[in-house]
């Protein structure tokens, strides 16, 4: 029988979440889900200043939204608890003195100075910088003086010689000549453990089966490999993922915009939708584009994965949310709505709860322009509202309209029974009589009547504006707008 797939999703709480973060954690989620295995939240924490309990829980609670649920970690405990590393500093200190008894370690004492002079040198020769070993052939008598002195320290692996090879799920042989590692550093001056060594630790007692992480990790594989062997570990199988990358092509920032998670949840964004997309950067599903958590999880391999970096494209975002939009029933994705509408000060909860009839027709009216549930406020502004804001150019190119304006106010004015139908009539009528159609004739009753370039069809937006509303907007056209 073989092994459970075991992984896990280690985040830091030092920050919000970044889309690859949670790229690298649905991955993970999904693998896990496809082969019956399990899915581990571990918390890495150590970092002291810039870690904090609310940044945890924040994480916490941003995974719990988006449906990642998690079979081992914080809230829901497990047999390797604790799931947090700050929590875990006696595990580190015993596989310490496991390194230390097989004298595979070293104090070393070199000064950041020094150490960048020497990094310097070797890059000025066309090497690769690494640690040149100089502390390794210090003496017991020559490290007890300088330890005497209060000299601080690092403590160091020693890297043994030979090729290390991966064979990585995603990108197949990686090669890492051992002319590339200089003895790398397991402790800080101040005695806590660094990354590359916790992580293994928590790996190995975890039994991961599957390291699934982001490709800027690769470099710290060989590295991991040497330290499970020296803890008489084996090592998991290992799969780097592509990064993500903004429409220029470079590592996905913040000068590309938004790029947490937080910011996208604040957005209305739906966690399905999200997740939907964030899935398909990277891995191209054969049964089509749209495909809810267990349909992904279904089809889900990680040898599917692709190796090149995904673009990450809003638009492409914004429409797989307006695809999970048009599945929410009229009456619960207008009462969704509601909180966007009231924190504009469109509309009051009570005003809502009265007008509910026609806001639902309002929505509707939009909703095929909805990507998230926050573009509601400016997809239904002129609803609320006649205080149209144009800048100069429109306004200059509607004061030639001025005629046009008056004969739809005109035609408007003599309908007795305003609905969609009549209005069209009316439309038609003056285009008729002023031998305009199409864009024309259309584009500057838009504008007036909505202060947009584009939008859902007048014929269904006038009967919800009603016609005192829209003549009192032309007029405001004629006798306002054009003078300035």
């Amino acid at each position: 029988m073989s092994e459970q797939v075991r992984v896990r999703f280690a985040p830091s709480p030092t920050g919000d979440l970044h889309l690859g973060n949670v790229r690298t954690a649905l991955y993970n989620w999904l693998y896990a889900r496809h082969t019956k295995g399990v899915f581990i939240l571990r918390v890495e924490d150590t970092d002291k200043v810039r870690s904090t309990d609310e940044a945890c829980e924040n994480l916490l609670d941003i995974m719990t939204w988006l449906g990642l649920t998690w079979d081992e970690g914080p809230r829901v405990g497990g047999p390797y608890a604790s799931y947090k590393q700050s929590e875990r500093t006696a595990l580190y200190e015993e596989h310490l003195t496991k390194l230390k008894s097989k004298n595979v370690v070293y104090p070393c004492y070199c000064t950041e100075e020094e150490l960048e002079l020497e990094r310097k040198r070797q890059m000025g020769r066309g090497h690769m910088p690494k640690y040149g070993g100089k502390c390794k052939t210090l003496t017991a008598e020559e490290r007890k003086k300088l330890d005497a002195a209060g000299k601080p320290s690092v403590l160091r692996f020693i890297v043994p010689p030979g090729e290390i090879l991966v064979n990585d799920e995603v990108r197949g042989e990686v090669r890492f000549p051992d002319d590339q590692l200089g003895d790398f550093v397991l402790t800080r001056s101040d005695g806590s453990p660094t990354y590359n060594f916790t992580v293994v630790v928590d790996d190995a007692l975890m039994k991961v089966t599957h390291v699934v992480r982001g490709e800027d990790h690769l470099s710290n594989t060989p590295k991991q490999i040497l330290l499970y062997q020296a803890l008489g570990y084996t090592p998991p199988k290992f799969a780097h993922l592509s990064i993500i990358k903004g429409p220029d092509g470079q590592k996905l920032s913040k000068r590309h915009g938004e790029t947490s998670v937080e910011s996208y949840k604040a957005k209305g964004y739906q966690p399905d939708s999200f997740l939907n997309y964030l899935a398909l950067l990277g891995w191209a599903p054969k049964s089509g584009e749209i495909l809810s958590l267990d349909q992904m999880a279904a089809e889900f391999d990680l040898t599917h994965v692709g190796k090149s970096g995904a673009i990450f494209d809003p638009v492409k975002l914004h429409w797989m949310g307006s695809q999970y939009i048009a599945k929410i029933s009229l009456d619960d994705l207008t009462r969704a709505l509601l909180p966007y509408l009231a924190d504009a000060q469109y509309i009051t909860r009570e005003q809502a709860r009265v007008k509910f009839d026609w806001l639902k027709q309002v929505v509707d009216v939009v909703r095929t322009n909805l990507g998230c549930m926050s573009d509601v406020v400016k997809e239904t502004f002129y609803f609320f509202s006649d205080e149209l804001h144009f800048d100069p150019t429109q306004t200059e190119e509607m004061k030639g309209q001025k005629p046009l304006i008056a004969s739809f106010q005109k035609a408007f004015g003599e309908i007795s029974e305003f609905n969609g139908e009549n209005f069209l009539k009316a439309v038609k009528e003056v285009g008729k009589q002023s031998g305009l159609k199409g864009k024309a004739l259309y584009h500057p009753l838009r504008m007036a009547m909505t202060g947009r370039e584009d939008g859902p069809e007048l014929v269904k937006v006038a009967p919800l504006l009603g016609k005192a509303e829209v003549l009192k907007r032309l007029n405001i056209w004629i006798t306002e707008q054009v003078k300035k």
